[in-house]
């Protein structure tokens, strides 16, 4: 009987142990299946109802970015900590969106203030359609909007407590384009969508010099006129056009060089979360140029106008036709000019900027003056004043150009 007892015993012994680890393997099961805490990095996100981001997203983190009156493409000079940007594609809903700050476990919603909304009267750098700049406060009940569905650039200065919403149509303009440093030539915008947008040219003839990526005719958006700078400077700007390089774009950069002229197809992508890409596709050759009819002269201001007043980009010097050689396709300008003081100056067809300019980057340099000219952002930065003879060179059939300095 005993025996039978102590049996019993072991065997309930070990139910109830087999339960205490089913209760327990339960038990942490239901653990796993907790939904896992989200973590927000610290920064300014876009979100709402008009974007991709109802809620919280990296793809709708803001940037730093540059301030265009430092020009981000001096040595030392880096992004302004309070001046955020965000390209994003947006829906003309009425429930818009809001621009939140996070930083730990506190969340700041900016909205738009009295006042918020078109620009009336844009400079002449700005963007040519309408865009909204304003005020803004973290008090806002009210939710920011856009009139149509469209790609947009969204800038908020947390500092002057600023934002400026534009709509983008991105082109290309410069001296290797169509329309010159005067006309845009307009990209092909891909339907809308939510989270990537594309742009493209095809059949594009691009000569041989230099260009940028510009969106809706403006070259920068003024965010304020005040702020002091170091070296006396004023302002706070965002630039609206990328310079640099096809594969390593940059916001306000050098100009883009084109080295061979040609018929071309141009890609320009936007993928939110990644940023913006580029390919620039060369199909097929041109046949040369014709130069024969090109009056061609000298802008910038190192040099006197006319009436003897110094000139200052606003007079060419010394305007005429080439001298065409042998063979054929060679034309030749030559100028004699008087450099009054150390300046810049480029090449340029005509009297405005809708033809060809040529600048520094563009030419080899030859002659026994040359090491008095240098590059500065693709002018020709002269050291030396003095008289000069400086002889411009088109070689049509190779599209290479030649300026040859002396001073006399």
């Amino acid at each position: 009987m005993k025996k039978i007892t102590l049996k019993i015993a072991m065997i309930l012994s070990m139910v109830a142990i087999a339960a205490l680890v089913f209760s327990v393997s339960s038990c942490k099961k239901k653990d796993n299946t907790t939904t896992p805490t989200v973590i927000v990095l610290d920064g300014f996100y876009v979100k709402g109802a008009a974007t991709a981001y109802p809620d919280f997203n990296v793809n709708g983190m803001m940037k730093q970015t540059y301030n265009e009156v430092l020009d981000p493409v001096v040595a030392g000079s880096a992004t302004r900590p309070q001046l955020h940007e965000l390209y994003i594609p947006i829906t003309a809903s009425a429930s818009g969106f809001s621009i939140v700050k996070v930083a730990g476990s506190t969340r700041t919603t900016y909205g738009p203030m009295a006042g918020f909304g078109v620009v009336l009267n844009p400079t002449t750098d700005e963007p040519k359609v309408p865009f909204q700049r304003g005020a803004v406060s973290s008090t806002s009940t009210t939710v920011f909007t856009v009139p149509q569905d469209g790609f947009y650039h969204v800038v908020f200065d947390d500092s002057l407590m600023k934002v400026a919403i534009m709509r983008v149509h991105w082109g290309i303009m410069g001296a290797a384009a169509p329309g010159g440093w005067s006309t845009d030539t307009m990209m092909t915008e891909s339907a809308f969508n939510a989270t990537a947008m594309s742009w493209s040219l095809t059949g594009l003839k691009l000569l041989k010099g230099e260009w940028k990526f510009r969106y809706s005719h403006g070259w920068k958006v003024e965010m304020d006129t005040n702020v002091v700078l170091p070296g006396g400077l004023k302002g706070i700007k965002v630039n609206t056009n990328f310079g640099g390089a096809v594969n390593a774009l940059l916001p306000g950069g050098n100009n883009i060089v084109n080295a061979v002229a040609g018929i071309y197809t141009v890609n320009f992508t936007y993928a939110m979360g990644t940023g913006y890409t580029a390919t620039l596709t060369k199909t097929s050759d041109i046949p040369p140029i014709d130069y024969s009819t090109y009056q061609m002269g000298i802008i910038g201001n190192c040099y006197l106008k006319a009436d003897n007043t110094q000139a200052n980009w606003d007079e060419n010097f010394g305007t005429s036709l080439p001298t065409i050689g042998t063979p054929a396709t060679t034309y030749t300008w030559t100028y004699n000019i008087p450099i009054n003081v150390v300046g810049d100056f480029k090449f340029r067809q005509g009297t405005d900027w809708s033809g060809k300019s040529i600048g520094y980057t563009d030419v080899t340099m030859a002659g026994p003056a040359a090491a008095n000219f240098a590059n500065d952002g693709g002018n020709f930065k002269v050291s030396v004043i003095g008289n000069y003879t400086l002889v411009l060179q088109i070689d049509a059939a190779t599209e290479t150009y030649t300026v040859t300095a002396t001073k006399n």
